[in-house]
Order: C-alpha cells, then sequence, then structure tokens
C-alpha cells in the first residue's frame, strides 16, 4: 500500500508538500498539485482513515457555539437543531461542542457567557452569531492572543481576524424582495416596509438599502412609501396598520423586515379592510407557516439556517483537524421563496 512518503518519493517533493496537497491547504503551485495528484493516481494511493480518526481523537477538540434563547428568537431553533445534530456527528471523532445559550441579548450578557465560556472550558474554537454596533475588540484580543479561531453565522462583526462568516446576504436578500414586490404588485407598487430593527443591525439596514438599490436600479417606479416600527403591543401594531393605510391609501405592498413577533402580519391584514396588500416576509418560524397557508403572508425569503448550524462546526473542525481553511472567508448561504404551495 502506497504511502504518503512514496508519493512525496515519486514526485520529487517533500512530505509536507504532499500532505497539503491532500488536506486541500494551498501554498502548493498549480503545477506541482497537479504532479502529486498524478502520483496519487499512478501508485493507487488510498488514504489511511482509521490512522487519520485515531489522530484526530487524540486531540480532544472541544469546540463551543454561542446561540440566541430560541424562546424569544424562533429563528435560532432550525440553527441549534442542526448545529447539534453535527455535533452528534463529530462525536466520533472525539470532537466536543459546548453549547451555550444567550438568555440575553445584550452586550454584558454577551460578554459575561463568552468570558465564562472561555474560563472554565479549554475551549479550542468558538462559534458565535455575529453582533454589530457591540465594541468587541477587546473579545477579539482574547482569541487572539489565546490563538483560537472564530467563525461567525447569522451576523458579522469583524471580518479582518475571524476564519470565515456563514449567514444570508442582507443586501441580496433586500434585492430579492424588492423583486418580488414587482412581481406581486407590479413595477409600480406601493411599498411600507415594517421592521422592529434599527440602525447597525445589519438584518434591517443592509435589506432595506438592498430593497432601495434594487428598486431604483430596476423599478423606477416602484415608491418606498414609508419605513415604520414594529410595536411590541399588538394593539399599538393595529393602529399603526390603520393609520398606514389612512395616509397610504393606494399601499399594495407590506414588506416586514425583521420582527421578533409576525403577528404584526395579523394587525395589517386585519386593518386591511379592501384586501389590498400583499405581505412579503423573511424567514420561515412556526408562527408564519398557517399566515402563509390562509394568505396574511404572499410569500418569504428564506436563508438556510440549517447550514448556518452545520457549516461552522464543519469549517472550524477542518481547520482545526487537518489545517484547512475555507476556499472562502464569506460563506453566503442560499436564499429561497417560499409560498403556500411549496411549505
Amino acid at each position: 500500500m502506497a504511502t504518503i512518503k512514496d508519493i512525496a518519493r515519486e514526485a520529487g517533493v517533500s512530505i509536507g508538500t504532499v500532505d497539503r496537497v491532500l488536506h486541500d491547504r494551498g501554498m502548493v503551485s498549480p503545477e506541482t498539485k497537479a504532479r502529486i495528484l498524478d502520483v496519487m493516481k499512478e501508485l493507487d494511493y488510498k488514504p489511511n482513515h482509521a490512522a487519520q480518526g485515531l489522530a484526530i481523537r487524540k486531540k480532544k477538540l472541544k469546540l463551543g457555539f454561542l446561540i440566541p434563547d430560541d424562546k424569544d428568537h424562533p429563528f435560532y431553533l432550525d440553527i441549534k437543531k442542526a448545529a447539534m445534530k453535527k455535533a452528534e456527528e463529530l462525536k466520533q471523532y472525539g470532537v466536543q461542542v459546548l453549547f451555550k445559550v444567550l438568555t440575553e441579548s445584550t452586550a454584558t450578557h454577551f460578554f459575561s457567557s463568552f468570558d465564562t465560556m472561555l474560563s472554565e472550558e479549554e475551549i479550542d474554537g468558538v462559534i458565535m452569531p455575529g453582533f454589530r454596533g457591540l465594541d468587541t475588540s477587546s473579545l477579539f484580543h482574547t482569541l487572539k492572543d489565546r490563538n483560537i479561531p472564530f467563525v461567525f453565522y447569522n451576523g458579522l462583526s469583524e471580518v479582518r481576524n475571524c476564519l470565515a462568516y456563514v449567514g444570508c446576504n442582507y443586501i441580496d436578500s433586500g434585492r430579492l424582495a424588492a423583486g418580488l414586490s414587482a412581481l406581486l404588485g407590479k413595477e409600480d407598487a406601493r411599498v411600507c416596509i415594517y421592521s422592529e430593527g434599527s440602525e447597525g443591525i445589519p438584518s434591517h439596514t443592509d435589506r432595506i438599502r438592498g430593497f432601495k438599490k434594487e428598486a431604483a436600479d430596476r423599478y423606477p417606479d416602484m415608491k418606498i412609501l414609508d419605513i415604520r416600527p414594529i410595536s411590541a403591543n399588538q394593539i399599538d401594531n393595529f393602529l399603526s396598520a390603520q393609520e398606514m393605510f389612512r395616509i397610504f391609501p393606494d399601499v399594495n405592498i407590506v414588506y416586514v423586515v425583521n420582527p421578533a413577533d409576525y403577528g404584526i402580519c395579523e394587525a395589517i391584514c386585519r386593518a386591511d379592510k379592501n384586501h389590498q396588500v400583499r405581505i412579503i416576509t423573511n424567514d420561515l418560524v412556526a408562527r408564519q407557516i398557517p399566515m402563509i397557508d390562509q394568505g396574511i403572508i404572499s410569500a418569504t425569503i428564506c436563508q438556510e439556517p440549517e447550514k448556518q448550524g452545520e457549516m461552522p462546526l464543519e469549517i472550524l473542525f477542518r481547520y482545526l483537524a487537518y489545517g484547512t481553511a475555507p476556499k472562502e472567508k464569506m460563506c453566503y448561504t442560499n436564499l429561497s421563496i417560499h409560498i403556500a404551495q411549496n411549505l
């Protein structure tokens, strides 16, 4: 059975160069890589997966996964399910994944949870949601000083030192919403945007920026009438919807960007006496499914939450086990459209 040493000798390169090709670590010229692959084929080389698995298990890798509480943020439920399934798969390699639930969406709680995890456990890599607007410089210095790689998902706080980002391209998500608005409300659609987001939150600002750009570039007759806040109080949301129809009687599209509670859609539907509005949302949680089925929500744009749970773990595992960095730092999820017929 051919070994790496045999391949290196036949190809006239070092064992380290062969190892880089085997694990796709880069730093090898295309000509050398092609020669090594040809030799591997000639020698009928088969990787010794058992030996590799034993070597990885000896490392006893420990990964930390920070995730918001899905009770308050139901979008994260599918992310957590996929991450836990991937964690079970990685157990065969001796990898332990420690999940830390962020029960509060505050900077203080985030840093406290993070510090607790680092101080109580010997963490080899970290996966966390990106938080724009937080002063995270001390956190990243800590990770850098301890040589701990980290991956963001669902939002990007810092691009320079992270190993990768896995999540939505929110600009493209907003552009897709503008295209849906043109299909559902015609190219001269009259659009009101609802969001509980604020400045500094990319899922809010980037989606709206993408929507505006696409509308300006492709649908010059489309008009964004207003951007309105979502309240935690359903009575306030109903009054807001009534006001919207009174001020903008020609509105025919409502784009709901990122609410915690999709009850805003029901409030708009109740206030829509003439059944003139089509509602577009993002993501797909249990609260939305009956609304889509009943026609309250016309379409929703999804961003592969399952991939956001699984892929960060795979990236960290391959990096720590094999030294293989992801080929792309920005690993964008695919956007898909769901309507009643394809739920």
